[in-house]
């Protein structure tokens, strides 16, 4: 007797529709799903004309019986859930049972499959049951699709360039491997071999077969819970990063997810630390009771509805945070060949490197076997204790750069970025005091604004009397500061207080507390650090190494600009040709 039912009407309708067929990735998303589903831990996807005239799945899985194989492509036929309850406990990827039937409607298809028992080839063209076959054959299934989209031109045209369609389903097959380090995926174009995985269950393993060595040797690992969900995976420390979100993956109970939320979160875990123009490369894998989340809201099936969002958002943000301030993430500047003893396995090493190239577009897709690495080795060992640091001053270049040393390295550090970053630590800590020291000032600041100005500051009086300026109207649209915090710079209290009551006047969003007490601090660090070009004294440089390294996170500046780059010993040596 086969697994799969056709649902009852009532249950159908409670499913979210599922979104037509459009894109090459969309098609190989659901052939792969289904593979993944049917426990397979190896799959194979070959393109032809990046999919446009021929996409092959192949997988070791479950199989299926000959009842199964041809009602599969029935509309709502499927094996993963029976009534309505199963609804709310969804394990698989695919639960509706529309994709088969919505590929097979617009394609020719050839499905070939065994669950070990017996095989069976079912043909279908267009939707129709063209004919079907008993063959001997090993467990698991292959489907292939020809001529998607050949009975409706009018989709077919859609379609983008053949280097798109190609390089969107790459980005998928990344995906769906770094989702399932488990399974073995390989992916070709036009007998081209694009994408090797080895399933060895290792995740940084497959980081590295995916991204590379230079980017798998600056993950960093995370790992925690708490009552209601399970976080683990990989994060980029702030040497590397990326210019868009592509890069961040999030999964939910090992499904791809692009919840704007969750990229919302880890975001602001790397707040100051990187660049709002620059984005983290993530592979966060939450586990949770399916009970905690919706994923039928969606068509694709690629967003999620979380519960106790509160819960998620806190462990989430601070797992990151937390790994983020506690390793050494000073820049270190790369030299071709790695000396650290965690990577020492890839010294020895020479990839064996397989062009593809598509000849309308000339641009190269390049697959790196790497699977000699000992991954056993490849830990990260980058625990920092900053009151460790000991390192002297050596001297100013360019009047912007100084150039220190301890017994190892040699490090550049750019005065303003490291001075904004100690005053910016400093204004947020007193901004966070309840307790505001104030001074009175000998010679009040009279500040005179536009009317629509003046009648903001005068609602967000209190707000501004807590910060500790005390003012009072005197005159038309004129305020007299009489009083001002104690922590403000000496000589630039009227500036400083301008550019708060600028914040003020500009600030557009909800009011956050916490978040204005960080605008301020980076506004008032910018303004009043040290500029470039300024010569600071012996003592000076001493003071601000001392200051930057007693800093809660040295390594950038409030905007995300490194304040330190390392040289270490060997690297010197070698750019001076000491060393081989």
């Amino acid at each position: 007797m086969g697994r799969i039912k056709v649902m009852d009407e009532t249950l159908a309708n409670k499913i979210a529709a599922g979104e037509v067929v459009e894109r090459i990735s969309s098609v190989v998303k659901e052939l792969v799903e289904n593979s993944i589903d049917a426990h397979s831990n190896e799959i194979k996807v070959e393109l032809v004309g990046a999919g446009t005239k021929e996409i092959k799945v192949t997988d070791n899985g479950d199989g299926m019986d000959e009842e199964d194989a041809i009602l599969a492509f029935t509309p709502h036929a499927t094996s993963k859930i029976k009534n309505e309850n199963d609804l709310y406990f969804i394990s698989t990827l695919g639960f509706r049972g529309e994709a088969l039937a919505s590929i097979a409607s617009v394609s020719e298809v050839e499905l070939t499959t065994s669950n070990g028992k017996t095989g069976t080839i079912v043909y279908i063209k267009g939707g129709k049951l063209l004919g079907k076959e008993d063959i001997n054959l090993n467990k698991g299934t292959s489907i292939n699709v020809k001529n998607l989209f050949y009975n409706t031109p009018a989709r077919l045209k859609f379609l983008k360039s053949m280097t798109t369609e190609l390089n969107n389903v790459i980005g998928l097959i990344e995906k769906l491997s770094l989702a399932n380090p488990n399974i073995s995926f390989a992916l070709y174009s036009d007998n081209r071999l694009v994408i090797k995985t080895t399933g060895s269950g290792n995740l940084l393993k497959t980081i590295h077969e995916i991204f590379g060595y230079n980017i798998s040797k600056n993950m960093i690992e995370i790992k925690g819970e708490n009552l209601d969900y399970e976080i683990n995976g990989y994060i980029s420390n702030i040497n590397i990063s990326r210019s868009n979100k592509n890069s961040m993956i999030t999964l939910v109970n090992s499904r791809i997810v692009e919840n704007s939320y969750l990229n919302r979160i880890i975001k602001e875990a790397y707040h100051t630390v990187l660049a709002e123009n620059k984005y983290p490369i993530v592979i966060i894998n939450i586990n949770t009771d399916p009970t905690l989340i919706d994923v039928n809201i969606h068509p694709t099936k690629q967003d999620i509805k979380f519960s106790k969002m509160d819960t998620l958002e806190d462990l989430l943000f601070r797992l990151i945070k937390d790994k983020l301030y506690n390793i050494d993430n000073r820049f270190k500047v790369e030299t071709k060949k790695e000396t650290f003893a965690n990577y020492q396995e890839y010294n020895n090493y020479e990839p064996k490197i397989e062009n593809i190239v598509n000849e309308k577009s000339e641009e190269t897709y390049e697959y790196v076997e790497q699977e000699t690495i000992n991954f056993e080795l490849f830990e990260q060992t980058n625990e920092y204790n900053k009151d460790e640091v000991i390192i002297h001053p050596v001297g100013l270049a360019l009047g912007t750069y100084l150039f220190a040393n301890d017994n190892e390295n040699v490090y550049m550090i750019d005065i303003h970025a490291a001075n904004e970053r100690i005053n910016y630590e400093r204004y947020l800590e007193k901004l966070k005091d309840e307790n505001v020291t104030t001074t009175s000032m000998l010679i009040p600041i009279n500040i005179e604004l536009p009317l629509n100005e003046y009648n903001t500051i005068l609602m967000n009086k209190d707000l501004i009397n807590n910060l500790g300026i005390k003012f009072e109207e005197f005159g038309i649209n004129t305020f007299r500061v009489t009083e001002h915090p104690t922590w403000l710079k000496i000589g630039y209290e009227e500036e400083s207080i301008r550019k708060i009551f600028d914040l003020i006047i500009n600030y557009n969003e909800k009011f956050d507390r916490v978040k204005f007490n960080d605008r301020l601090a980076m506004t008032l660090a910018c303004k009043m650090s040290v500029k470039a070009n300024t010569n600071i004294s012996y003592n000076e440089q001493e003071e601000l190494l001392k200051r930057l390294f007693k800093c809660e996170f040295p390594y950038t500046c409030p905007h995300g600009r490194p304040t330190i780059i390392k040289y270490t010993k060997y690297e010197l040596e070698k750019l001076f040709k000491r060393v081989a």
